[in-house]
């Protein structure tokens, strides 16, 4: 069944379907339940097999990234237990289990066991004395999803279409988490536009998650319009898509997502004009993607326009980092205003590090250790939490990730597809600086950065 989802020629039929899965779980949740379900059950005979006859792990990542990809609408929905809150990370472990047993992995990267052998010190220790498991979860498996991802898959060869076709799953199911919230969202008439989200807007769920596939939604359907890869079977509507994207991103006041999402697609642009393969274009054929990309602009720039007017300027005023207090003047904007609290998580952090400077709190533990008016708060800024809870070896994570992100520009700098996977490890690497680990963004969008395309 993956393999339907994944052919071009009925992009147009999944993209309907993928916007009735969306309506339908404003209803119930069984729907998207069942969908999951069902594609799993369908898919997994032949993946097996294939992955048997041909040895190639390339035939599980797009169930993998597909089922992982319905995370945060199925917290949305309330999908759990039946679909697992944690379902990224339970997934990938499960998954990259299954591989390395049945002996199927081509080319085990050194840097993802590495990742998995620098958590478990953290693991040991517990400076809090107050540390449960579901916070170890909460903390630990991110990483350690992203460890053994790397193990199983990790610089893995693909043909760009290949690429473009995982791409296009994780779009069809932002795809259907945008229906759910434009449903949900009422008339404007309603609303009360403050300096705060507006979880209203975002399905009734945390805006930092929501928000963040939204701005990944809109940059895949920059992607597509760019390179005319029709994932809704229309090029005009994936130029439309951009514009849903974008509005309902900047109606939910929520800012993390998108601005992640925007400085994709500014990337992913020049990154682009950049390549070598580019410079051998045609005058003529080189004015076309600047026209995409203008159109991309201007479709962002309206939907600001739209929200700002209605909002009675109260938009600008949040992306400024304007609050009541600061704009009636009993509180100076700084920092940590600007950062929503983030920046005094990020300072309570590095003073921890500061006093644990080898080995950290242990897992779990800084948020029992801050200062009493940020216990109980958890860290939005990952690195800052690696420092904290495992010290020197989380300094080495972190040093890892921030190499992927220079060693892919540096390898991929003068070829087209390596403005994609700049952008991906981008992403994973931004996001987890607004919002930590709580998705499965970081992990699958990192792994997937080091993908090597067979072509142009």
């Amino acid at each position: 069944m993956i393999n339907k989802l994944m052919n071009n020629n009925s992009n147009m039929f999944w993209m309907l379907i993928h916007v009735l899965i969306g309506a339908m779980g404003v209803i119930s949740n069984w729907f998207l339940i069942v969908w999951v379900y069902a594609v799993i059950i369908f898919s997994i005979n032949k993946i097996i097999s294939s992955l048997y006859l041909r040895g190639s792990v390339q035939s599980v990542i797009p169930l993998l990234v597909y089922v992982c990809s319905f995370e945060v609408l199925a917290r949305m929905t309330t999908s759990y237990p039946f679909i697992p809150w944690e379902l990224s990370k339970y997934f990938i472990i499960a998954t990259s289990l299954f591989l390395l047993l049945a002996g199927k992995i081509e080319k085990t990267s050194s840097s993802g066991l590495l990742i998995i052998m620098l958590l478990i010190p953290g693991l040991l220790i517990d400076k809090s004395n107050l540390v449960v498991t579901n916070q170890i979860i909460f903390d630990t498996l991110g990483l350690m999803s992203l460890g053994f991802l790397m193990i199983v898959v990790g610089g893995v060869q693909v043909k760009v279409d290949y690429l473009n076709s995982i791409i296009k799953l994780i779009w069809l199911t932002s795809v259907s988490l945008l229906v759910s919230i434009i449903i949900k969202t009422p008339a404007l008439d309603n609303l009360t536009f403050s300096l705060n989200v507006d979880f209203t807007t975002t399905g009734g769920f945390g805006s930092n998650q929501v928000v963040t596939i939204i701005g990944i939604g809109m940059f895949f359907s920059f992607y597509a319009w760019m390179n005319k890869l029709l994932f809704s079977g229309s090029h005009t509507i994936d130029g439309l898509f951009i514009g849903l994207f974008a509005y309902q991103g900047f109606l939910s006041f929520s800012r993390g997502g998108m601005v992640i999402g925007i400085l994709s697609i500014l990337i992913y642009y020049f990154m682009f004009r950049k390549s070598k393969s580019f410079q051998t274009f045609t005058r003529l054929r080189a004015l076309r993607p600047f026209l995409f990309f203008i159109f991309a602009i201007t479709i962002l720039v309206l939907s600001y326009s739209i929200i700002d007017n209605i909002s009675d300027g109260n938009i600008t005023n949040r992306y400024l980092g304007e609050t009541v207090s600061t704009l009636n003047k009993t509180k100076v904007k700084t920092i940590n205003t600007i950062s929503t609290g983030r920046y005094a998580l990020l300072v309570s952090d590095l003073l921890l590090w500061r006093d644990n400077l080898i080995f950290g709190v242990g897992s779990g533990a800084s948020t029992f250790l801050r200062e009493s008016n940020l216990v109980g708060l958890a860290a939005h800024t990952e690195f800052s939490r690696l420092l904290a809870e495992h010290g020197l070896f989380g300094l080495v994570i972190i040093f890892l990730l921030g190499w992927q992100l220079i060693k892919v520009y540096q390898i991929n700098n003068y070829n087209i597809n390596g403005a994609l996977l700049f952008a991906l490890c981008f992403i994973a690497i931004g996001t987890s600086m607004h919002s930590a680990m709580r998705t499965f963004v970081t992990p699958l969008f990192f792994v997937m950065s080091t993908f090597i395309p067979e072509n142009e």
